[in-house]
């Protein structure tokens, strides 16, 4: 699709969004390749099956929109919305998702190898099966998303450390995260007590 075709397909997409007539974006398997869509309004567009690998589509609103089965691989969507996207085995290696926001979002079996994920929003993210292995998770925030199935690695791992506060014991056990260690309050207030009785008991 070259620039011309793509302009007008989005402000279509903008008149039928905005103003209820023209008509939301149908890009199902265009070639989209290192395509400028800076802060472009796709909003619940259908993008299934596209190829946008190297396209910038960065704080793009693509609330809704439909990834499924879409190469987004080295593309640039850091502090984009995608609150509810389908992302199903949507192919996102080596993409800057940093800032974005997935709330909600569906990437069942994704491709998230070597993705960044600094600072993403993945609340309720169902990330059921996806491949993180590589994915930097610092700062990510993972409340209440569902990680059964994913995979892992070490680097994975260690860069989770920093969405701790935002994990459970089940999320860190699925990322194959040891858990927190856990102070035993109770075990040190016996421990406490006993020493007290021993010193109490040694002569003065």
């Amino acid at each position: 699709m070259n620039r011309r075709e793509l302009d007008d397909v989005l402000e279509l997409h903008r008149r039928w969004f905005e103003e209820g007539r023209g008509q939301r974006a149908n890009l199902t398997g265009a070639d989209l390749t290192r395509a400028n869509l800076y802060g472009a309004n796709l909003n619940s567009a259908d993008l299934s099956g596209a190829d946008l690998h190297g396209a910038d589509l960065s704080g793009a609103n693509l609330w809704r929109a439909d990834f499924a089965g879409t190469n987004l691989a080295g593309a640039k969507l850091p502090g984009a919305e995608l609150t509810g996207a389908r992302l199903r085995f949507a192919n996102m290696t080596s993409t800057d998702l940093s800032h974005a926001v997935l709330r909600v979002a569906s990437l069942p079996g994704a491709y998230l190898n070597n993705a960044n994920l600094d600072g993403a929003s993945l609340y309720r993210a169902d990330l059921h099966g996806a491949d993180l292995r590589g994915a930097y998770l610092h700062n990510a925030y993972l409340s209440e998303a569902d990680l059964r199935g994913v995979r892992t690695n070490w680097f994975t791992r260690m860069t989770a450390r920093g969405a701790d506060y935002s994990l459970t014991d089940e999320q860190r056990a699925q990322l194959g995260m040891q858990p927190p260690p856990r102070a035993d309050n109770a075990g040190r207030g016996r421990s406490a007590t006993q020493l007290a009785r021993r010193l109490k008991d040694q002569p003065g």
